[in-house]
């Protein structure tokens, strides 16, 4: 017996065709808009723009209030080379921060010990410590980094002072005299409205320089180290940690690996 339905079964079939068709016709579009030679070109348009930015510290008009050498010694048991311990700043001795709490970075040589002290100072070497910590260093010689504590035990940096610290390896705890020592001055700035706002908008790769144009030392080469942490094959970041310590004199620091 005949049905009085209609058959639906063939235009099913058409469209499931037409839509086969209209695929198979749109996706060689979508793989040749993905094809190997565009995603390299974008890759290198990436790296082209990273690589306009350029940190260039610009030193502030401004100075250590005294001492103005980086680093001594008072004679040590535990280094074969007693000047090589060296606080990174630049050359006046004096860092400019915007944190309350800024990180300090130091090349620590070759050393048969792993005991070292920081102490902070208000104003000059006789005032009187306002923080003191020991703590282990690495076994292998390199740039070490540490960070006022963000706690109880230490008020935050004052704007517009000035800041003396001392950081030193203890070769012998009974005999201090042993000790080597590198000692620098610290002052926290309020950074400019501008600054602030460039800043806020920024992308972590542009910090950087816009630190280092201002002048700003503790976070133009902290946001730089984290960088290269977080990036340690970018041949660009390198080339622009060497460029900094070099701008400071401290090039020969320039490929000594960094610890955390």
């Amino acid at each position: 017996m005949k049905s009085n339905f209609p058959t639906f079964a063939p235009l099913s079939l058409s469209l499931a065709t037409l839509l086969g068709i209209s695929v198979s016709a749109t996706f060689p579009e979508m793989l040749k808009a993905q094809s190997p030679s565009t995603i390299a070109n974008q890759r290198v348009a990436e790296r082209v723009e990273i690589a306009k930015t350029k940190v260039d510290f610009k030193p502030p008009k401004v100075g250590a209030p005294e001492n103005r050498k980086g680093g001594a010694s008072r004679g040590s048991s535990c280094s074969s080379n007693r000047n090589s311990l060296k606080a990174l700043l630049p050359e006046s001795n004096l860092g400019l921060t915007v944190e309350k709490y800024p990180t300090f970075f130091v090349y620590i040589p070759p050393i048969s010990t792993q005991l070292a002290e920081f102490e902070l100072h208000e104003g000059n070497a006789n005032s009187t410590v306002i923080y003191k910590t020991r703590f282990t260093v690495p076994k292998t010689p390199g740039i070490f980094t540490f960070s006022l504590p963000n706690n109880n035990s230490l008020q935050p940096l004052e704007v517009g002072k000035n800041y003396h610290w001392f950081f030193s390896i203890i070769c012998d705890p009974q005999d201090r005299s042993e000790d080597i020592y590198v000692e620098g001055w610290v002052q926290r700035i309020q950074p400019s409205l501008t600054l602030a706002n460039q800043l806020e908008k920024a992308a972590p790769r542009d910090r950087p320089a816009l630190y280092a144009e201002a002048g700003i030392w503790h976070e133009t080469i902290r946001t730089l180290a984290e960088l290269r942490y977080s990036h340690p094959q970018d041949s660009t970041l390198q080339a622009d940690w060497e460029e900094l310590l070099k701008s400071v004199g401290l090039s020969k620091f320039a490929k000594e690996p960094l610890s955390r």
